[in-house]
């Protein structure tokens, strides 16, 4: 049996198509204007790609919504799924948002932090301190027992060494450096690593603790670390190992 199919039917059907196209179209235009909306020497666009496309996806659900065909409408389980999908883009921007803003607080608490140390005498984990022509590389060091002999080596970046120190067991455990090389001449401005050979009474090595000491005169942030100055080299500042307080020691701890 051949159901008739009325005029009135053919125009509603005719015009349900039309307007998908008209949608599609318009979704089509909206979507160019996102890459090229403004003239040529306009700004370039900020808003995160993720918030373009969320706003896209938006309009277009409504498009689809709008200009279904009520002969056809969509079905359930579809519009469901299309349903999740929005939520879960709104919740990446969301999410997004959120850790941008983490991220910057902490980037300014540990910024503000190493700012405070600015002035103050410090001790870093490590062997490498910094020369200027004005400042001279300081060190400390440590042992759990006096040496019989001590040997300080000062070596460069590149691993030459600019002069070996024998030092006093018995003196306080500090080295400062004025850039004197073991040829008399003076050592370009830089990073210098300081190593310390320790004998005991049996000629046994003796492991001991070395570290860079000096003022802090800047910090910074760099590739999302705090960094702090001190004579031209930089330290991290989980490097940090105690700060000089009102002239005593305080241990620095993470």
């Amino acid at each position: 049996m051949t159901i008739p199919i009325s005029t009135s039917d053919t125009k509603a059907a005719a015009a349900t198509v039309a307007a998908q196209k008209a949608a599609a179209q318009k979704a089509a235009a909206d979507r160019a204007s996102l890459d090229t909306s403004g003239d040529a020497t306009a700004a370039p666009e900020t808003k995160p790609v993720i918030s373009a496309d969320f706003n896209m996806f938006l309009k277009l659900l409504t498009s689809q919504i709008q200009n279904q065909n009520p002969l056809s409408p969509m079905d359930t389980a579809q519009f469901t799924n299309q349903l999740v999908q929005f939520a879960q883009t709104e919740q990446s921007i969301q999410q997004n948002s959120t850790l941008k803003t983490i991220v910057a607080k902490l980037t300014s608490q540990e910024l503000a932090q190493a700012s405070s140390y600015i002035g103050r005498e410090a001790r870093f984990d490590t062997q490498v301190a910094g020369l200027t022509a004005d400042k001279p590389a300081t060190w400390s060091y440590q042992y759990s027992q006096m040496p019989a002999t001590l040997l300080a080596e000062i070596k460069d970046s590149k691993g030459s060494v600019m002069t070996t120190i024998a030092l006093d067991p018995a003196a306080k455990g500090k080295i400062v450096w004025d850039g004197r090389s073991a040829l008399g001449g003076k050592a370009p401005e830089g990073n210098y690593t300081l190593s310390l050979v320790a004998k005991d009474v049996n000629g046994a090595t003796i492991n001991g603790a070395v570290t860079a000491a000096g003022t802090i005169t800047s910090a910074m942030m760099l590739d999302g670390r705090a960094i702090v100055t001190v004579n031209g080299a930089n330290y991290p500042l989980d490097a940090l190992l105690s700060i000089d307080t009102a002239g005593a020691a305080a241990n620095v701890t993470a």
